[in-house]
């Protein structure tokens, strides 16, 4: 691969977490508010059904771990 100076690569991601505490569309919303506002978030997912998170983000800008923390301190509990 050629890299070509001042061209910048974006490391995007997209992972999914199993969430529990999820009760309806309150808690969508809310995660939805909060992890789109998040620098480097470019997509957020929240599906009640299946009570799955999805989120699509820059690995260069959202530390590992991050996501996770943040859902935590919003009261949700990541499951397996």
């Amino acid at each position: 691969m050629k890299l070509t100076k001042g061209v910048s690569i974006t490391v995007q991601k997209k992972s999914t977490y199993r969430v529990g505490g999820l009760k309806g569309e309150h808690c969508r919303d809310r995660i939805e508010h909060t992890l789109s506002h998040l620098d480097g978030v470019s997509g957020v997912d929240v599906d009640l059904t299946s009570k799955k998170v999805t989120i699509e983000y820059n690995s260069e800008v959202v530390a590992d771990g991050y996501i996770e923390e943040t859902l935590q301190t919003l009261g949700y509990s990541i499951q397996g």
